[in-house]
């Protein structure tokens, strides 16, 4: 696909609906505050997700970059960070009803939000 600055002037870039819903997906991330109920579960439900977005995103419309001044990073190392985030969050020894620490959930959301970021 072609970087988006690229495009002739006018025109609008074409993305697949993918990119709508990773970018509903940062901004429901970056809205889970540490103290939140169930706080380790829904970031990891929202990695989960991430990754099915990045996974089924069409091959042949993969962007290069979304900016001129910020490259996109492979799809590789996008799925990497949200199965990291991914697993980190649903570690078994964070229960549920019990708040996570501040570093611990901070660490977690800035490996998702880091993956996400490009779609925001």
């Amino acid at each position: 696909m072609r970087p988006t600055y690229l495009l002739p002037p006018g025109s609008t870039p074409h993305f697949p609906p993918a990119r709508a819903a990773l970018r509903d997906l940062y901004r429901a991330a970056r809205h889970i505050r540490y103290a939140d109920p169930y706080a380790a579960s829904r970031l990891a439900r929202i990695a989960d997700q991430a990754e099915y977005f990045l996974q089924e995103w069409p091959d042949t419309c993969w962007p290069d970059s979304i900016t001129l001044e910020h490259p996109l990073p492979s799809r590789h190392v996008l799925l990497s960070w949200v199965a990291t985030a991914k697993r980190e969050a649903a570690q078994p020894y964070v229960p549920a009803s019990h708040p996570w620490s501040y570093t611990r959930w901070q660490q977690v959301t800035t490996i998702l939000l880091s993956a996400l970021v490009p779609f925001a």
